[in-house]
């Protein structure tokens, strides 16, 4: 009889291990995806068109974009919990005029989201990095991105030329190139929005906000050109810094 109860009771524990087990394993994984994710170039609600389309802003500038290229990191997506999904490693080349507008972010969990946040430029450390570091293939590569300063040994965080009319005549040429670990930025944008397959998540830069958000460029009357030096562009830089802090949104906002 003590044989036949000890037996009972193995039984019983593994039937009950047993029940477990299978109950743990039904339970629903996690699903992470590639999200891809394109950038689309607007001034206001105006499709920038890199071949040739003018746009005016509120300072009267008659603008034609002829090279807008800039470098997009350390990708942050904060879930409707108010989880923080830090993208390791993130990093991003888009280049408007050569139609390179697209890029992925990896391993991504599927779900509802409020926020995403990055960088409009590179981090200090990255910045201050050895340019030869950098593999052949990463977006930071300054053979690339064509992104790099050697004078200074940083990065160029937004590249963005051009011409300016008025009354369809031309005034000149334009250069604003951000760079400088003072002027990084960091982009927030407040938006709910899904994550799932095969959907991808659309930003848009707002080159209107660039020159108007909150502070007016008039190109006649600033210098057409900045290297990012406050002394020589009388604060240009700083103000163009601040403004792009507004330009980017997501599609639908």
């Amino acid at each position: 009889m003590k044989y036949l109860y000890t037996v009972l009771i193995i039984s019983s524990a593994l039937l009950f291990a047993s029940c477990d087990s299978s109950s743990t394993s039904n339970e629903p994984e996690e699903e992470n995806v590639n999200l891809s994710v394109s950038v689309s170039h607007y001034f206001g609600d105006v499709l920038v068109d890199p071949e040739g389309s003018v746009h005016t802003n509120s300072a009267g500038n008659e603008v034609r974009f002829t090279k807008l290229h800039y470098l997009l990191t350390n990708f942050v997506l904060v879930n409707s919990e108010g989880k923080e999904i830090v993208v390791d490693s993130s990093a991003a080349y888009v280049n408007m005029t050569e139609g390179r507008v697209d890029f992925v972010l990896p391993n991504i969990p599927v779900g509802d989201y409020k926020e995403v946040k990055f960088l409009l430029g590179v981090d200090s450390a990255t910045n201050n990095r050895n340019q030869n570091s950098f593999v052949a293939t990463s977006p930071l590569n300054p053979i690339i991105n064509n992104l790099y300063w050697n004078m200074i040994d940083g990065f160029i965080f937004c590249s963005v030329e051009g011409r300016h009319y008025k009354d369809g005549q031309s005034k000149g040429t334009f250069a604003y190139h951000i760079g400088l670990d003072e002027n990084l930025m960091q982009i927030q944008i407040k938006k709910e929005f899904k994550v799932i397959a095969d959907f991808p998540l659309e930003l848009v830069f707002d080159l209107s906000a660039y020159f108007e958000s909150p502070h007016v460029i008039n190109i006649t009357e600033n210098a057409p050109i900045t290297h990012s030096d406050k002394a020589a562009d009388f604060g240009l830089s700083s103000k163009l810094s601040e403004n792009l802090l507004n330009a980017f949104k997501l599609k639908g906002e």
